[in-house]
């Protein structure tokens, strides 16, 4: 990240709302939000999150990978997975509604798997129709006060429309991994082959097809995650911290991956942020249960 020091700025009024996901999405969808942001520009660092599709409604974002590309936002716009913490901008005023997707969700609606295609937005020709693009767009140019629920609703119908493309032998396989991950903060990996009911090798091949990344490297993603969501709760107890430390080597170990996964330091977690409220673990569905 040092290529792409980004301040976060903190001095404009921003919301940000999360939104229910049926219950027969939630397999698809980590959760639905909604974001509004007063004028100016607020410079962030967006965590190594799930794929996420936004509809921008008013203003616009700008996403700059670790070798200097830039991604400049669409009305409808998608982002593939993230493998690590990266900058972005909103320039303000804005309004956008979006969808963090599961790894499932991801693969039922862009086919584009996650060790190929991360780090990234997507045209979001290459994932939606055109006439669900037609019909986001549309919502997106006449929004009302209360019509974040029905642009959350549009993108939901295309994600059920792409059920037929969900290969059931992987959906158990990601469920598979998913409960591993949300079992404890830093899960043991052959416990994860254990679960699984394919070998070591298809597990590996599977993980970055849907994850982006190895079971190893995985785990170690989604506990600097985690650690960042506990750590951020300015009434943790002790306890728990020195627990969270447990699952590192030493401190030095944990502000790494943190920065790294997060593009903070433990330290700057709790200071006021946009990304701060998106660490709420309500909003990255069943793998954050176990910090519920």
């Amino acid at each position: 990240m040092a290529s792409n020091p980004l301040h976060i700025s903190t001095s404009i009024p921003f919301e940000f709302e999360l939104i229910a996901v049926p219950g027969d999405l939630t397999d698809l969808v980590n959760t639905f939000f909604s974001i509004r942001t007063e004028p100016g520009t607020i410079e962030e660092t967006m965590p190594a999150y799930s794929a996420q599709v936004i509809v921008y409604s008013e203003g616009s974002g700008k996403l700059i990978t670790e070798d200097g590309t830039t991604y400049l936002s669409e009305t409808v716009s998608c982002m593939a997975p993230l493998m690590q913490a990266v900058p972005f901008t909103i320039e303000g005023p804005a309004r956008l509604v979006g969808a963090s997707l599961t790894p499932i969700g991801w693969q039922c609606l862009s086919g584009m798997p996650a060790d190929e295609v991360n780090n990234c937005t997507v045209p979001a020709s290459k994932v939606f129709g055109e006439k669900t693009i037609a019909e986001l767009e549309e919502l997106a140019s006449n929004i009302g006060d209360n019509d974040a629920q029905r642009i959350a609703a549009a993108i939901g119908n295309a994600l059920h429309d792409c059920r037929p493309n969900l290969k059931k032998r992987h959906a158990g396989f990601v469920s598979a991994v998913t409960g591993w991950l949300s079992s404890e903060l830093n899960p043991d990996l052959e416990e994860l082959y254990r679960r699984v009911a394919v070998s070591e090798r298809t597990a590996q091949r599977l993980c970055r097809r849907y994850f982006g990344v190895s079971p190893s490297r995985l785990v170690k993603r989604y506990r600097a995650i985690r650690a960042a969501m506990l750590l951020a709760n300015p009434e943790l107890p002790q306890a728990m911290r020195d627990e969270i430390l447990s699952a590192y080597f030493d401190q030095a170990h944990l502000i790494r991956d943190i920065r790294r996964y997060t593009g903070r330091t433990p330290r700057a977690l709790k200071d006021e942020s946009f990304v701060q409220d998106t660490l709420d673990p309500d909003a990255h569905g069943t793998a954050a249960r176990i910090l519920r």
